[in-house]
């Protein structure tokens, strides 16, 4: 009897097993042939080539009559090994320029570029070489070589921005180094010329050392925490300027006895000493003097810093005498250092920049070695001559003869400084010694070595006559963040001249030629005309070939062997601020444009000091006519900045920290430190989820975050083309009026989701736009309309009213996120488009969402989806729904039950405004609320034998409220919906034995 019991419970097992797999079979589960893996390998490259190099080749031809919009691309430097950087700037401009396609309906004019001239590509082939042959190379080798690199690394670089999903033909970029950009290039340099802004001066600039060569503001990176030995020197006046300083205390009614007297000045930089030319007083300032003691030397001070200076030395007596600051211009004084032979004496002056804020208030002039010593230098005939070569090196023949110890010695060295201390030492000219002054002081960008300023022939663009004009020009940009509206403003009018002219080989030459005789260069605009023509003849290359008599190049009226080419190269600034010549064929109507030529300009924050103020100075340059008419228009109409990218620390990336990461690690994964293999979609996303405009932090942490955000978004994806198997919109599509209240709802959140996008992307916001779709997909759809839809999706009858409902709006939701998405996730989007062409329109749509030709006609949501009143009943419903779903989870961890499937619900409802409110939506509301049934106002619900019971008030809005009395269901689980709504246990409920019999 006990093995005849256990045989009928075992059969009846079966049986229901066997039930409940013919059940599975009679639902209609989501089918789809889009995968929750992101697509690598080739799978990955089709996607990229068909929604990119595709995309922008079909809109070129397609959309020759729409309007134009031009992203102009700050070209990157030909050299190495793309960076995170480059990923964040490439993917914002992609993202600006397809929402401008598919939502603008414009035609987009989007040019990739490489900036390839310059020091560090020079450096590197020269490194390159056995060091016993670099000084071998002629300059047309080191070219060569130069070149050769650069188109190595073009190469290299238009692969991996390829990863990226660009929009863009990449086989057609600009480049710095291609001959017809060069000849532009000479052209604009010729209208330098034209308008009588270029100049050859010697004057001090920034002088980097390592790389020998004259440097640009732009080029310089300033460290704050730079280290250097300041000295306060005493300088003794002569013997008649003793006198002097005694008649001009007299005249104050002081009894001092002035003797020994010497001048105090403060320098950071020991190693300009021995090129003092003066000493700077300000003529408004009240001096005095200062008696050491130990010494019996009296100190002439700014009277505002004698307590400041007192403290280096406790027994320093201060004297009661006060001296105007213009008394003091008549005296001079000599430097022991030079030389016991050495009778040479040196002016006291006046120099505006002289303050009683710090130092001594006297300063050490060196006109040779400072922009305000030079400007002194000027004004008063100094003498202006660098005391050290292109090495940075002291020059012996510069040198009075107490300093020629230091001959050959390089300045930026510690040891030299020192040396140079030891010297004033000796002869009793050092007052204090600071060995660890902290200030900020600039370095060379390439070599990241501090620079010196040294005096040396150079060309100089005239800012100061253009730079106002130049300022009026940005009053009509826009700026993303605001701060560059004052930003780069600034660094124009802080500028009076642009040093253009550098001393290496690889680069746009000067087309100019000296004198031999005088050294003079050869000035008219016919020449160089002549030498332009010639230069696009011959190619830049040949201009620097060494030749003795260089006729070749200039007109028939000048013997070639009285002159020498210059053998200066062009700021690599003035290269990369030439390239919005490339927008267009004509340069002299670029040049006259009276509108912006480009709609953005995107890069680093770092571009204010770089490419936005070259590109703006060469423009307003261009626009002039012999001095005369330059127009206040920018190249841009809009100016968009990003940060720098930052490791987990906040620390800035750089491969000499190794802190950084590759995008093509993140694109692939794996690796140290270990990354998910994120593909370029997640790229973008990490890009796009980032706040831009400021630094931006790169993790595995925060790309895990990415990750899982990227399988979100295909989670949801597969969902959608899952359930709309088997629909076709055209037939199977429900009127807006025959939806049902929730479907209604969720157009109208859909449709707050595309506007507020829309504003975003318009903003230039695109992390907003990432967390709105975030938000949409967890609250809006997986919380709510999808995990409600599904009991219907899956177990009504395939073409009943309510899932078509609900498959219409699906597919709603599906082409307004690849709308919405495509800026972002272009290769999702495109694979996406791909399964909804082949599996639901049956190929009757574009290859591509891209190459749709109207917003309108497939994304756009009409109006009157927004529905108000539809949102303001969902609104209490909701908040209904969230009070059960508390109570429910309470009841859960108490042990009530395991699935409130359940559990069944009775509203109580007094109010008729409620009443009626909630009236349309009845027969929804056990779905609305995930439970198996949901009564209102039952008669009377007896509590005696239930498990359990719970009541609570809900307070709506206008102070109504109703009660919410949760309880067991009365019936049993149907095995096909799992819903407790069966009258009998194990057997089907009515609405699936409807739909399964």
């Amino acid at each position: 009897m006990l093995r005849l019991s256990r045989t009928l419970a075992t059969s009846c097992r079966a049986f229901y097993a066997q039930k409940k797999i013919l059940y599975s079979s009679t639902l209609h589960l989501p089918k789809t042939s889009f995968g929750p893996k992101i697509p690598t390998g080739e799978e990955a490259k089709s996607l990229i080539k068909k929604s990119s190099e595709e995309v922008y080749q079909w809109q070129m031809e397609h959309k020759k009559d729409c309007a134009e919009f031009i992203l102009h691309d700050g070209p990157p430097y030909a050299n190495g090994d793309l960076h995170l950087g480059h990923a964040l700037n490439k993917i914002l401009k992609d993202i600006i320029n397809r929402f401008e396609l598919i939502h603008e309906n414009k035609r987009v004019l989007y040019r990739t570029g490489w900036d390839c001239h310059g020091l560090p590509i020079e450096m590197k082939v020269i490194q390159a070489t056995d060091p016993k042959k670099v000084s071998l190379l002629t300059p047309a080798e080191i070219r060569s070589k130069c070149r050769e690199w650069a188109s190595l690394m073009i190469e290299k670089q238009r692969h991996q921005f390829g990863e990226f999903a660009i929009m863009s033909d990449m086989s057609d970029p600009y480049v710095t180094m291609d001959h017809k950009y060069e000849i532009k290039q000479l052209l604009v340099f010729r209208k330098l010329v034209e308008n009588g802004l270029l100049s050859r001066q010697l004057k001090p600039v920034w002088w980097g050392c390592e790389t020998q060569t004259a440097l640009a503001e732009a080029e310089l990176e300033y460290n704050n925490e730079h280290r250097s030995v300041a000295i306060h020197v005493q300088f003794p006046l002569s013997q008649l300027s003793n006198q002097q300083l005694q008649s001009i205390v007299d005249a104050s009614n002081s009894n001092i006895q002035v003797t020994n007297p010497h001048l105090l000045i403060w320098t950071s930089t020991p190693w300009t000493i021995p090129a003092n030319k003066a000493v700077c007083v300000h003529s408004n300032l009240t001096y005095t003097l200062v008696h050491n003691p130990e010494t019996n030397i009296q100190l002439l001070v700014a009277q505002n810093l004698v307590d400041d200076i007192c403290k280096y030395n406790e027994q320093l007596v201060v004297l009661p005498v006060s001296i105007p600051g213009e008394k003091l211009l008549s005296l001079t004084y000599f430097n022991p250092a030079r030389g016991t032979n050495d009778t040479e004496v040196f002016p006291v002056l006046h120099g505006d920049h002289v303050s009683d804020s710090a130092g001594s208030g006297l300063v050490h002039t060196a006109p040779a070695h400072g922009g305000e010593d030079f400007l002194i230098g000027i004004r008063h005939v100094l003498p202006i001559s660098s005391s050290v070569d292109h090495r940075g090196c002291f020059i012996a023949g510069e040198l009075a003869p107490g300093f020629l110890s230091l001959a050959g010695k390089k300045v930026t060295e510690s040891a030299t400084v020192w040396d140079t201390i030891k010297v004033l030492d000796e002869n009793n000219m050092i007052f204090h010694i600071n060995k660890k002054f902290m200030h900020s002081y600039p370095y060379d960008w390439r070599s990241n070595k501090p620079v010196i300023q040294r005096a040396t022939p150079q060309w100089f663009v005239n800012v100061e006559k253009i730079k106002e004009t130049a300022i009026e020009a940005l009053n009509n940009v826009s700026f993303i963040p605001e701060s560059g509206k004052n930003r780069l403003p600034s660094f124009v009018r802080n500028r009076n001249e642009w040093c253009i002219s550098r001393q290496r080989t690889w680069g746009v030459p000067l087309p100019i030629v000296y004198s031999k005789e005088t050294g003079e260069p050869l000035e008219g605009l016919e020449v160089m005309d002549h030498i332009i023509k010639k230069i696009d003849e011959y190619g830049t290359d040949e201009w620097f070939v060494q030749e003795d008599n260089i006729s070749r190049w200039l007109p028939n009226e000048y013997n070639g062997e009285d002159f020498i080419k210059c053998k200066d190269t062009m700021d690599v600034w003035f290269d990369s601020g030439t390239s919005w010549t490339t927008l267009g064929d004509n340069l002299d109507s670029l040049a006259a444009s009276e509108k912006p030529l480009a709609d953005i300009y995107l890069e680093g924050s770092d571009q204010h000091r770089g490419w936005f103020q070259s590109s703006l100075l060469n423009k307003v340059i261009s626009s002039g006519s012999h001095g005369e008419g330059f127009k206040p228009v920018a190249p841009f109409k809009k100016i968009i900045t990003h940060g720098f990218t930052l490791d987990k620390m906040n620390v800035k990336m750089s491969k000499s920290k190794g802190n950084t990461i590759t995008p093509s690690h993140a694109i692939t994964g794996g690796g140290k430190p270990f990354l998910p293999s994120l593909g370029t979609d997640g790229l973008r996303l990490w890009a796009a989820s980032s706040l831009y405009t400021s630094d931006v932090s790169v993790s595995p942490e925060i790309l895990s975050r990415v990750f899982e955000n990227v399988k979100k978004l295909r989670v949801t994806f597969k969902f959608l083309l899952g359930n709309l198997n088997g629909f076709d919109p055209a037939q199977h599509g429900v009127l807006y009026d025959k939806l049902n209240p929730l479907d209604k709802w969720s157009l109208a959140r859909l449709y707050k989701l595309q506007q507020d996008c829309i504003e975003f992307y318009k903003d230039h916001n695109f992390q907003k736009v990432v967390r709105a779709i975030n938000t949409h997909i967890s609250t809006d759809l997986s919380a709510t309309y999808f995990d409600i839809s599904k009991d219907c999706l899956y177990t009504d009858f395939e073409d009943s009213h309510r899932r078509r409902c609900i498959q219409t709006v699906l597919e709603t939701i599906l082409k307004t996120y690849i709308g919405i998405l495509a800026p972002i996730q272009p290769i999702l989007t495109q694979e996406v488009w791909t399964s909804y062409k082949e599996e639901i329109c049956a190929g009757k749509i574009p290859e591509s969402p891209f190459m749709v030709t109207q917003w309108e006609e497939t994304f756009k949501l009409p109006k009157f989806y927004e529905n108000e009143a539809i949102q303001n009943d969902f609104n209490q419903i909701w908040k209904i729904r969230d009070v059960i779903n508390k109570n429910l989870e309470s009841l859960r961890l108490q042990g009530s039950f395991k699935n409130k499937l359940e559990t069944q619900v009775n509203l109580v409802i007094e109010d008729e405004t409620i009443m009626n409110e909630l009236q349309p939506h009845a027969s929804f509301l056990d779905d609305h609320f995930l439970v198996s049934k949901v009564n209102v106002n039952l008669d009377s619900v007896t509590k005696e034998g239930l498990k359990y019971f719970n009541e609570t008030e809900v307070c709506l809005d206008g102070g109504r409220s109703l009660k919410v009395q949760i309880f067991p269901s009365d019936d049993s689980k149907c095995p096909r919906c799992w819903k407790f709504v069966s009258p009998v246990p194990e057997t089907l409920c009515p609405k699936c034995d409807s739909v399964v019999n």
